[in-house]
């Protein structure tokens, strides 16, 4: 069984792979959704059409997660690749921006899924490398982003996304 290091990074995995890649494309996943608490960890199977998906989380990595702030976990991910977390981040952003034109309650909370999402992806990029490498990407939906927009995985564009997702979420709390 597949491992995720959060619950919120196995509903994401679900979303993405139920979505086909699309982030934010994806129907309400939760009503096909179970979670199970065993001894050290919970389950969480998905089941609805061609989708059939089980992901283990420790409550461990959840518990350090919770620790330590991290809405998606301690370490690299092993289910969302570089580029998905990139995407991601854009996907939560997008909503953030029109909650805060529309002064929405959960305009920090977009900025916040933004800000770690994209944190998320500059976890794979080696000490002193200007880019992510290639095996940063091994999702479709991540090595297809690459393909398409190759500038937008270096160090310097991933750098500026962070700061300004931190910016928009420091002032979406003021």
């Amino acid at each position: 069984m597949r491992e995720a290091r959060t619950i919120a990074e196995a509903y994401l995995h679900i979303s993405l792979t139920v979505a086909e890649g699309e982030p934010g494309g994806a129907p309400d996943h939760r009503p096909w959704t179970t979670i199970t608490e065993g001894p050290g960890s919970w389950t969480l199977v998905y089941d609805r059409g061609e989708h059939h998906i089980e992901l283990r989380v420790p409550h461990t990595t959840e518990a350090a997660a919770r620790h330590e702030g991290l809405s998606f976990g301690p370490g690299v991910s092993t289910l969302v690749d570089a580029g998905a977390w990139v995407l991601t981040g854009a996907a939560y952003a997008r909503q953030a921006l029109e909650d805060d034109l529309l002064s929405a309650p959960g305009a920090a909370d977009g900025w916040r899924l933004a800000r770690d999402a994209a944190a998320e992806a500059l976890k794979f990029l080696p000490e002193g490398a200007d880019e992510l490498p290639p095996t940063a990407f091994w999702t479709p939906l991540g090595t297809s982003a690459r393909e398409r927009e190759p500038d937008r995985f270096t160090r310097e564009r991933l750098e500026s996304d962070l700061a300004f997702y931190e910016q928009s979420l420091r002032g979406a709390t003021q």
